[in-house]
């Protein structure tokens, strides 16, 4: 795939770019945005893992110092007479937190320099690690203060809820009598059912709180973690930082929740293996530490490109030579029956950790649902009946064939899911609709029943032998695992939503067709390079998608651009043109330069 961020100009070679450039301006789903940071690591990885380090080390010397000179504040306070381990104890903080704060905030930083140099790539920006520093590293208390704000506001909203849901318990139980709660454990042997369904209802509504309150504090999380990718490219305070992570994710609250769910999940496996590592476990979990902080940087930097993107219009700038992120995306060439090549984006690891996420939780809100529904039907109808018919009915026998039954409904359910959805939908399931990626077989063909079954069964063994699947996503080209290299199978992104997704089509007036050819007649229009072309281009295609204050500043913006590109000499023509009548009438002119 050609490179948007090449730059040539003259005839064929501006053509040609022009033919094959793919759009610069494109919105990540949450998968590709994990996936994308986890390309742009593995490329400098090293690099990366070692900048990580050296933070993780000045965390650790610091907390040393802060120990000693803990050590060297309790004896100066023995010395001048603090008796009250109140007074000692404040004595000591004035003489170890400073350390401690310098080293958080220098670890806050380094994961700002991260993002800085992940942030680069994508725009093309050259500049090397020790600019960055040099930039940054005086900002450290900065970057500290924006990280206690963000622990402090997570904080205040934890108690906050804990405080209200204490309320309510109070409330509750405060309504309950003794008697009504030894009562409720001693009702008669035919009311047993009731009390069964009555315990298991609560057990699943206290699941479902916490569950909430889990997915109510990521949400905030997801919010408010870009502060310091802020300060780093922003040069904001502390406060400011916060409130701007909080404008960036303001309508897309769910896609960064989405992502921070992922990061959650992909953590999961590396922890999990681990715990076997007996003696050993605690190193492993130190590396996995320092191997997830450039990461976690990485993806944040993907997301703020994201966002400012889709809802700032970063990438619309003629001095920018922004690359498609999805261009980082791991890519294969499938040969088809007919012998036609397809050159496929792969389904990413970060997608499909989001499709199997959605997945999981529609199954097991069924399988939940098919036993609950289950136990009523068995409780309330099936057994009072038999009871009633028989006299000599054996209840123990009876209990263990519908478990067994329903055991084995679960597990026909739980693949039945995949097996029918990837073979009606084309490979997809809901999971990976939303997620925006589909199974097809390696010959680019849609799955059948066949490699969708082999795939279905098989996904255990991915998942609970050591997460083998997740392994080999991560390190194969084809990026499959067990169930897919057995099948046959490749997952890959959907072509059909990314071509639904594109820019819709835009209509210029015929004033501007006459500025065009007024344009191409007393200016060099060519001076524009086909990336230009493009940028203009994408804004005119998604401007109706920003907000207008900032659609007025990008339009202006690229006018001045533009004018300056072609030269004094023509400054009179451009300057006597609207900026938006310039935008559209420059683009116009070099689409017909083009075909002709």
């Amino acid at each position: 795939m050609a490179e948007n961020s090449r730059r040539v100009a003259g005839g064929a070679s501006y053509q040609q770019d022009l033919t094959n450039s793919q759009r610069i301006h494109s919105a990540l789903t949450a998968g590709n945005v994990v996936t994308v940071a986890l390309q742009l690591f593995r490329e400098k990885s090293d690099d990366y893992i070692t900048t990580s380090l050296q933070s993780y080390l000045w965390l650790f010397l610091t907390g040393l110092g802060a120990s000693v000179c803990g050590g060297v504040g309790y004896v100066i306070g023995q010395i001048i007479g603090l008796s009250s381990w109140t007074d000692l104890v404040i004595f000591l903080l004035l003489f170890t937190l400073p350390l401690l704060a310098f080293g958080r905030g220098r670890k806050t930083a380094v994961g700002g320099i991260l993002s800085q140099i992940i942030f680069n790539r994508l725009v093309s920006r050259n500049e090397t690690k020790e600019e960055i520093q040099q930039r940054i590293f005086p900002k450290i208390w900065t970057f500290f203060r924006a990280e206690f704000l963000f622990w402090l506001a997570l904080a205040g909203l934890y108690f906050g809820l804990a405080f209200i849901l204490g309320l309510i318990l109070r409330v509750f139980f405060s309504s309950l009598r003794d008697s009504d709660i030894i009562d409720f454990f001693t009702l008669p042997e035919q009311d047993f059912s009731s009390v069964l369904l009555t315990i298991i209802t609560v057990i699943v509504l206290i699941s479902l709180f916490y569950i909430g309150l889990f997915l109510f504090l990521s949400y905030f999380i997801a919010r408010l973690w870009l502060f310091d990718v802020v300060i780093a490219l922003e040069d904001v305070p502390a406060a400011q930082a916060i409130q701007r992570s909080w404008q960036l994710t303001q309508k897309q609250g769910w896609q960064s929740l989405s992502v921070v769910v992922i990061c959650g999940l992909l953590l999961i496996p590396p922890l999990f293996t681990s715990l076997f590592l007996s003696v050993f476990s605690i190193f492993a979990i130190l590396f996995i530490m320092i191997a997830a902080f450039p990461i976690y940087q990485a993806i944040k930097a993907v997301i703020y490109y994201d966002l400012r993107s889709r809802n700032e219009g970063l990438t619309f700038d003629l001095d920018i030579a922004a690359i498609n992120p999805q261009n980082h995306l791991r890519r294969v060439i499938l040969q088809t029956p007919e012998s036609i090549e397809l050159d496929l984006a792969l389904g990413g690891i970060g997608s499909r950790a989001l499709a199997w996420a959605i997945d999981q939780l529609l199954l097991w809100v069924g399988i939940f649902l098919f036993w609950y529904f289950g136990s009523i039907l068995y409780l309330t109808i099936l057994l009072p009946t038999l009871n009633n018919a028989s006299a000599a009915f054996n209840q123990g026998e009876l209990d263990q064939w519908v478990e067994a039954i329903a055991t084995f409904l679960t597990f026909a359910l739980s693949n039945c899911y995949f097996i029918a959805f990837e073979t009606l939908w084309r490979g997809q399931t809901p999971g990976k609709r939303i997620a925006k990626i589909r199974v097809v077989r390696d010959t680019g063909q849609p799955v059948g029943i066949k490699e969708s079954s082999i795939r279905s069964l098989l996904s255990s063994v991915d998942v609970f032998v050591f997460f083998v699947g997740v392994i080999l996503i991560t390190v194969t080209k084809s990026e499959k695992r067990l169930g897919d290299l057995v099948a046959g199978t490749l997952v890959v992104q959907d072509q059909q939503q990314i071509a639904q997704a594109k820019q819709h089509p835009f209509d210029l007036s015929p004033h501007t067709s006459q500025l065009a050819e007024t344009l191409m007649v007393n200016t060099n229009i060519k001076t524009l390079t086909p990336d230009q072309f493009l940028t203009l281009r994408d804004f005119l295609g998604y401007r109706h998608q920003l907000a207008a204050k900032m659609r007025s500043q990008i339009t202006s913006k690229l006018a001045n651009q533009i004018r300056h590109l072609l030269g004094q000499n023509n400054q009179p023509l451009a300057s006597s043109l609207d900026d938006l009548e310039l935008v559209e009438a420059t683009y116009l002119a070099c689409q017909q330069t083009n075909q002709s």
